[in-house]
């Protein structure tokens, strides 16, 4: 990884979007987050659920739809579909990393990382969440989600005050 996230290609995907993967069957859920909303005068869309068990595993998906983006296909909206396989909490900000299920966009198919923070009721125009950042654009690397746990993280993650919707952190 280049500067520690690889050449992260920040791209203006829906929105949205720590500990190593697994999965938490029974094990206490230590934090969780959650939330829907909008951003970009409704072109782009989040939604995501996550739990970080007791034992330190990550559980979770995301889904984002970006109206104005068009990706190297070309085709527009831009959808991504993935799994949080990681996530940290610190204060009112979760930090998550995942790996992409589905895109229809082949060139952003890698590890993803993505941050969010609550800061109360309502949500919009108060909470925030930040762009996705892949690993990098080379489709013959991998990355691998626990790098969320990376300080340097917030450095590719930017946040951004949602139009609508609510997140909430706990």
């Amino acid at each position: 990884m280049k500067s520690s996230i690889a050449r992260p290609l920040a791209v203006l995907v829906g929105a949205a979007l720590l500990v190593a993967p697994g999965t938490a069957q029974g094990a206490p859920s230590l934090s969780s987050a959650n939330g829907q909303g909008t951003l970009s005068d409704g072109a782009r869309h989040f939604s995501f659920s996550a739990k970080l068990a007791a034992d330190g595993t990550a559980t979770g998906t995301v889904t984002l739809t970006n109206k104005s983006f068009t990706g190297e296909n070309g085709h527009s909206p831009y959808k991504l579909q993935g799994t949080i396989e990681c996530m940290t909490v610190v204060g009112n900000t979760a930090t998550f990393g995942g790996t992409v299920k589905s895109t229809n966009d082949p060139n952003l198919n890698d590890a993803f990382y993505f941050r969010v923070a609550d800061f109360g009721e309502p949500g919009a125009g108060q909470d925030q969440i930040s762009r996705v950042a892949f690993f990098d654009d080379d489709p013959t690397t991998t990355g691998d989600p626990a790098l969320c746990l990376n300080p340097d993280t917030a450095n590719y993650t930017p946040l951004e005050t949602i139009e609508s919707g609510n997140i909430q952190v706990r």
